[in-house]
């Protein structure tokens, strides 16, 4: 009986960061879990960065996922006619995570707390949302971890710098991606179909989920650190919604 009080007081997950967005100062709340039952994934910390005041399939609705989505070009616009083309489905794991934290399913802690709580596994930073929406010190004890995984689509602007080393420069287009690398970051490129060749970024290699490997055993998606600053940029075809395909 012990032993089953014990697993029941395990937390579910940790409330890494509550407070304003980088972005636009909306409130905004950082989950990590450590369950994952992403396939091509494979097991790792997850980080959902979501509005705290607003349901996610609500925020995406109202427009008010900006706050944690910044100008991704995924987000669509429903008043100018675009639809939205992220892969991420808001009403599944983004949503049930919001619920779970209305509820107080979650307790205060940090990165690093959750990755105490899941030891020797790798982490994704912002399985939902984009890492740029908090303060970049909420990911510092990622490098501690044995592998990461994170992307931002907001590397152009100055304050998102300090995630170079940290995360990849989502591209959606070549010309993307070589502004990226002159500007210091490692880029992930989603080749648009009617891209004939990635070959002007340079040393760029197919995504290797591409081949089947689990992104918690690849590691190489982690922008700039010392261990993949020599690494080379990473491409992707265009898939999912609209041929789109948003990294992270």
């Amino acid at each position: 009986m012990a032993r089953s009080r014990s697993r029941s007081r395990r937390p579910l997950g940790f409330v890494i960061y509550s407070g304003p967005s980088a972005l636009d100062g909306s409130p905004v709340v950082v989950v990590a879990t450590m369950k994952s039952a992403n396939r091509k994934t494979g097991r790792m910390v997850q980080t959902w960065i979501l509005r705290a005041d607003v349901a996610p399939h609500d925020a995406v609705r109202t427009g008010a996922d900006a706050s944690i989505c910044g100008a991704c070009p995924h987000r669509g616009d429903r008043a100018a006619g675009k639809p939205r083309t992220c892969y991420v489905n808001v009403g599944q794991a983004p949503g049930s995570v919001w619920r779970a934290h209305r509820r107080g399913r979650y307790v205060v802690g940090t990165l690093a707390d959750a990755m105490a709580a899941a030891p020797g596994v790798p982490v994704r930073i912002g399985s939902y949302g984009d890492p740029a929406a908090v303060p970049p010190e909420v990911w510092s004890p990622v490098r501690s971890a044995p592998r990461w995984t994170g992307y931002t689509h907001q590397w152009r602007l100055p304050a998102a710098a300090a995630l170079r080393d940290l995360v990849m420069a989502s591209c959606d287009s070549p010309a993307e991606a070589l502004d990226a690398a002159r500007a210091g970051w490692r880029a992930f490129l989603v080749r648009p179909a009617d891209a004939e060749t990635s070959a002007d970024l340079g040393r760029a290699i197919l995504c290797p989920s591409d081949r089947g490997v689990e992104c918690a055993r690849c590691g190489l998606c982690a922008g700039a650190s010392p261990r993949t600053a020599a690494a080379p940029h990473i491409w992707i075809p265009a898939h999912g919604p609209a041929a789109a395909f948003v990294a992270g």
